[in-house]
């Protein structure tokens, strides 16, 4: 399988680090709604980086935890170049399992029309 150039999702795009996630976890930029929290802070790097937190407590079958981050690492994939030089770190803040795949572009695409226009 192979993909576009621009579309790879490298581990270099990825927060790894506690201390990685804290930083952005202080921030005070963020973007809300009432499925997700997007939290996000400069990295003063050449590129964007992405955490997700998407906890037991809200989606309990992994299978389910495992497609919402496939979606929204997708959507960041697609998006990165317009998030150069930030980390942004993706809550979720209540079950997701039922929305379907458009209304949760739609959802995303809004934050990331925010976050883009903040940063």
């Amino acid at each position: 399988m192979s993909s576009s150039p621009g579309a790879s999702f490298r581990s270099l795009y990825r927060l790894r680090r506690p201390k990685d996630f804290q930083k952005v976890f202080s921030s005070r930029q963020r973007s809300v709604d009432d499925l997700f929290l997007f939290l996000f802070e400069k990295n003063n790097r050449e590129y964007a980086r992405l955490g997700l937190a998407v906890p037991k407590k809200y989606i309990q079958r992994s299978i389910d935890r495992n497609r919402i981050k496939r979606v929204i690492r997708e959507s960041f994939r697609h998006k990165k170049h317009l998030f150069t030089g930030l980390d942004i770190v993706v809550m979720v803040r209540k079950p997701v399992e039922n929305i379907n795949r458009k209304q949760f572009d739609l959802v995303l695409d809004k934050h990331c029309k925010k976050i883009n226009k903040c940063a």
